[in-house]
């Protein structure tokens, strides 16, 4: 029978000991020395080369909502708080709040002297959390120059905002509509008064009624001229009619006549004159003188009788004559009335068209007065700031200061990673070099190394050299 096979001992593992660590960091040094040479060297190059900046920054207060006439004072949001705020901040870097900056700037300066250059690079814009704070800063070297031109930035862009926002009274449109407006109804008004010079107008609806009364008062008379007209033709036709009969000795109507004496005398002695020759023919020849002399003073009566007859036609004509001019008169004065009265529709439309254009520009004239009032008073009582300045320009800061801590931990912290690399790498390395990486190899237990029987034969070594020496 064969005998058993006995197991060799398991020896416990054996402890890396602070020589193997060394060892690997000597190994390793040039990968460790080389990374901290390189951060070093960055570092330095780093701090060396970067220049130190200043910040100078002031805040301000922006009040949202724009203003919507100068005829109210109230005002109206535009956006909500993201994209109003975003709109502050690219206005602040906007080009005409940058010049307005350069021009503080060289009003600062005076006159043949240099200002500072305004860079867009340089301006630093921030919203502060979530408020409506705004807060500007301006990065230079110089921390003088940061802190005057960042107070620049900040004063160009409140005075942007405020003239942005405030509605100027405009004195000029006011003052151009109301001139125009007064232009406008002086010359209306100069139209109507020669308008009412030149068709004789002065109350129109008293005029009608006063030019409708006269027309009544006309047409009456015309009737009553009329009238008379008829009476006086009639008579003058029947007193002809009646003057050439042969058998009517008197030919006339007493009625129409204020004084008939004479006509009535002649006629009466023309009578007795009949008689008289009447009673001369019963007793005496036709021849006779006497008869002869009674029918020539009969004969002269009749001719008065007859001129009187006469002349009682000829006043009967021209009394006709007299109502005919009469009755053309009433109707020419009729015809004017009716020929005013036929122009008052086109009067009043034009008065009225005239009125009406008056009464506008005064409704203009007035509304314009009211509303310049109003937008003057709004104006100077109505605050007009959007932004206030909550805190100027500040005295300017170091940006990127040497910290001479922190440069010195990135080489520590460089020794700490180059380290760990290190025994990172060498862990990588499969080479045995240690006692431990033997056993673990080939799984025994190592009794001695090449090394320490090294070290000991080059220890006796040196001890026998030296011992002759001495």
């Amino acid at each position: 029978m064969n005998a058993p096979i006995q197991e060799a001992p398991i020896s416990a593992p054996r402890q890396s000991t602070a020589r193997e660590f060394v060892a690997i960091l000597f190994r390793r040094r040039a990968l460790i020395l080389g990374l901290f040479s390189i951060t070093t060297a960055t570092v330095l190059v780093l701090a060396l080369t970067t220049p130190t900046e200043f910040i100078s920054a002031g805040r301000v207060l922006v009040k949202r909502g724009a203003k919507e006439s100068l005829l109210s004072p109230s005002t109206r949001m535009t956006g909500d708080w993201e994209e109003d705020m975003g709109s502050e901040v690219e206005v602040v870097k906007s080009h005409p709040v940058l010049q307005r900056a350069t021009e503080i700037l060289k009003q600062e300066a005076g006159a043949g002297r240099s200002s500072p250059r305004v860079d867009l690079k340089s301006v630093d814009v921030e919203v502060t959390g979530r408020t409506n704070v705004v807060a500007i800063g301006y990065v230079d070297r110089d921390p003088e120059v940061a802190r005057q031109v960042c107070s620049a930035v900040v004063r160009a862009y409140v005075e942007f905002r405020e003239a942005d926002y405030r509605l100027v009274y405009p004195s000029n449109f006011f003052e151009g509509e109301m001139k125009q407006a007064q232009k406008d109804l002086d010359y209306w008004i100069e139209m109507r008064r020669s308008f009412s010079n030149t068709s004789g107008v002065v109350d129109l609806e008293h005029q009608k009624s006063s030019y409708i009364d006269q027309q009544g008062v006309l047409r009456q008379r015309k009737d009553e001229v009329e009238a008379d007209l008829a009476e006086a033709n009639m008579m003058l036709q029947k007193t002809t009619e009646l003057r050439d009969r042969q058998n009517i000795d008197l030919p006339t109507f007493t009625s129409l006549y204020s004084n008939e004496t004479a006509l009535v005398d002649i006629k009466k002695r023309v009578v007795d004159q009949e008689l008289v020759v009447a009673k001369l023919r019963e007793t005496l020849r036709d021849d006779s003188p006497e008869v002869l002399a009674a029918m020539t003073t009969l004969d002269t009566l009749r001719t008065m009788m007859r001129r009187e007859v006469d002349a009682r036609v000829a006043m009967s004509k021209a009394r006709v004559d007299v109502l005919n001019a009469r009755l053309a008169v009433v109707q020419r004065d009729i015809n004017e009335i009716d020929r005013m009265l036929a122009e008052m529709p086109d009067k009043e439309r034009t008065l009225a068209e005239m009125d009406h254009k008056i009464d506008m520009l005064k409704a203009r004239y007035s509304e314009m007065s009211t509303n310049s009032d109003e937008a003057l008073i709004t104006q100077n009582t109505t605050p007009s700031r959007s932004v206030v300045l909550l805190s100027d320009a500040g005295p300017a800061t170091p940006r990127n200061a040497r910290d001479y801590v922190r440069l010195a931990l990135a080489p520590v912290f460089s020794v700490v990673v180059g380290v760990g690399l290190a025994f990172f790498v060498d862990g990588l390395d499969l080479t045995v070099r240690t006692p431990n990486h033997a056993e673990e190899a080939i799984d025994l237990p190592v009794l001695a190394t090449l090394t320490e029987r090294k070290r000991r034969r080059r220890g006796s070594r040196e001890l026998t050299l030296e011992t002759p020496a001495a």
